[in-house]
């Protein structure tokens, strides 16, 4: 599927501007959600009265959304790595859960990641925003620190901020450059981060917004004596005071545009991975958009779209033959459902987070992990709705087919390519059998590679005490993981999970359950939290 582009006309695109050009190498844009659920985004569920994502509406008239998209996990840390990795994160040491903002990471350094991928490629590759994989801070005797969300870090002299940051992304997952934030806006420590002369550190005044436009000039690295420690947002830690919550979208937004402003001046081919900290909470709304919605949540969908809108108009009309998107790649999605507090107060105003499905963020339902997931390749990619069953990993394995970076054995083992699809041609016949949707306390559902059966091995949730039904009323509970009261759901029929089939079983529905149980000890290796390593099921 590469995109025909005569000489004549790359001459004349030449003369215009230097951006890519090279179909073999579209440039990839990822832009990753923090808690946005699947009915979040206007045009996945026009029920709710009236969207709040009017950029994101129109992105899609332009893409490729899949009804059937998951993240990997309930909650966030977990579906990160996998997305970077195509590598299920219950295999590593995080079986379930997330991590701190000053947590180590638990992605091995030799870990194969998209990023790397890219690098080899030959691609300029950069991440801004959120990561929440870990990373090492330093005490001042020069020792990495593991200390998750601790609140007393700068009184206790337990990390010294001048010292350069270890196991970031910048230096295990393949980007070049990297402007960020350690973990969620919740999370300490609140200042930004930047890679410059081969180290990280953090800064002091790293993004100022003054009359709507972003100043890097001031930046420089932190010194304890520059920050502040206590409550602001979220938990109480350590904080720039000139890190403005409320600014976290508007300052990254002008990052990214910036280092597409560069590419498109020296024409290099780019990954980009901008995974934003919202709609997570705090909902910090910033003045121009409060009362936009009419509740706080609302107003905080309202103003990530709109700086959503800002980094798609970076790129330019993707019509305009001489635009950085029209040689883009953008895949646009969510890191799991939405939070609960959120969707509580959404409901009052009508709006339904997470649409059609039952569950939220942590659980095993489909509310859980089904999110929003648009692909826009303009010239190469036919815009419409396709309901493949798919997880995020699945774009590494995607991006990877279609440059000719042959996957080993133990790079992307849980992904499988939707090249095909992006292309408007069938599956081929040798597929994974099905693949994995995992819960925040570590409860494990396996869906068949249609995308039709779907077994949760527990009686509940397995994310939230109590949780919503695709009614909206709450008469789901967490149940036992690993119960033999399991879950069988037929989605194309009940995409709702509404009736478990195991309730009242027939001998279809025991045959389709310890199938489904079968495939899932294959893939996860019947262990209890899931064996560590490569997957089990071929490719």
């Amino acid at each position: 599927m590469k995109l025909k582009i005569t000489g004549l006309f790359v001459a004349i695109a030449a003369s215009c501007f230097a951006g890519n050009m090279d179909s073999a190498k579209p440039n990839v844009v990822v832009i990753y959600y923090d808690d946005m659920g699947y009915g979040d985004m206007g045009v996945n569920f026009p029920s709710n009265p009236k969207s709040l994502t009017p950029n994101l509406d129109g992105f899609a008239e332009g893409a490729l959304r899949f009804t059937n998209g998951h993240s990997s996990d309930g909650v966030c840390s977990p579906s990160r790595y996998s997305l970077m990795t195509g590598h299920y994160s219950w295999r590593t040491s995080l079986k379930k859960g997330v991590i701190g903002g000053y947590s180590e990471t638990f992605m091995d350094a030799d870990r194969f990641t998209i990023g790397k991928m890219f690098q080899k490629q030959g691609y300029e590759t950069a991440m801004v925003g959120k990561w929440h994989i870990g990373m090492s801070f330093q005490s001042p005797a020069g020792k990495s620190v593991d200390l998750g969300n601790n609140s007393k870090v700068l009184k206790a002299n337990k990390i010294d901020f001048s010292k350069a940051v270890t196991a970031t992304p910048y230096h295990r997952a393949g980007f070049d450059y990297y402007f960020g934030t350690a973990a969620s806006l919740d999370m300490p420590p609140y200042v930004w981060l930047e890679s410059k002369d081969g180290e990280v550190h953090a800064l002091y005044k790293g993004g100022i917004v003054k009359d709507d436009t972003v100043d890097f000039s001031q930046a420089r690295i932190a010194k304890n004596s520059d920050l502040a420690e206590g409550q602001r947002f979220g938990r109480p830690g350590v904080n720039d005071p000139t890190f403005i919550f409320a600014d976290y979208l508007q300052v990254q937004a002008a990052k990214v545009s910036d280092i597409m402003a560069k590419r498109d001046q020296d024409g290099k081919p780019f990954f980009l991975y901008v995974p934003m900290p919202a709609p997570h909470a705090p909902h910090t709304v910033q003045k121009k958009f409060e009362g936009s919605a009419g509740w706080t949540y609302g107003d905080y969908i309202v103003q990530t779209d709109h700086y959503t809108g800002e980094i798609l108009n970076a790129l330019g009309d993707p019509k305009d033959p001489t635009s950085l998107a029209a040689n883009t790649v953008v895949f646009i999605t969510s890191d799991n459902g939405p939070e609960k507090n959120a969707f509580k107060r959404s409901i009052k105003d009508g709006h339904d987070a997470n649409g059609p499905w039952a569950g939220i963020k942590r659980d095993s339902y489909e509310g859980g992990t089904r999110v929003p997931f648009m692909v826009r390749w303009p010239g190469a990619v036919t815009p419409g709705v396709t309901d493949h069953a798919c997880w995020q990993g699945d774009f590494l394995a995607t991006m990877a087919e279609y440059i000719g970076h042959e996957l080993a054995a133990d790079e992307a083992p849980d992904a499988e390519s939707f090249l095909p699809v992006l292309e408007g041609r069938p599956m081929p016949k040798k597929r994974r059998a099905g693949f994995i949707q995992h819960s925040a306390a570590g409860q494990f559902a396996v869906v068949d590679y249609t995308g039709e059966w779907k077994l949760i091995d527990g009686s509940g949730g397995g994310g939230n005490k109590e949780t919503w039904d695709a009614d909206n009323e709450i008469t789901l509970v967490q149940g036992e993981i690993r119960s033999t009261s399991r879950q069988l759901f037929n989605l194309k029929k009940d995409p709702g999970e509404r009736v478990n089939l195991l309730s009242d079983p027939s001998s279809e529905a025991r045959a389709k359950e310890q199938e489904l149980y079968e495939l899932l000890n294959r893939i996860r290796g019947d262990k209890e939290w899931g064996v560590e390593g490569s997957s089990n099921v071929p490719r």
